[in-house]
């Protein structure tokens, strides 16, 4: 989602209608735990790549 969605779910949780109140902060935060685990995810990736780099630097001083 783009951040023009977004502004449009935050325009949703304020409405009178309680279903789309409920089910737009439902999607808020499923939302935010999507972008939180993005982030762990590439922290993640981050630490791979570091250790694999590690790896070879060490396999390349003992070869």
């Amino acid at each position: 989602m783009d951040e023009r969605e977004y502004d449009q779910l935050d325009a949703l949780t304020s409405s009178s209608v309680m279903e789309i109140s409920r089910l737009s902060l439902i999607v808020k935060n499923l939302r935010q735990r999507v972008e939180s685990l993005e982030k762990n995810q590439t922290e993640l990736m981050d630490k791979i790549n570091e250790l694999e780099k590690q790896k070879e630097d060490d396999d390349d001083d003992n070869g």
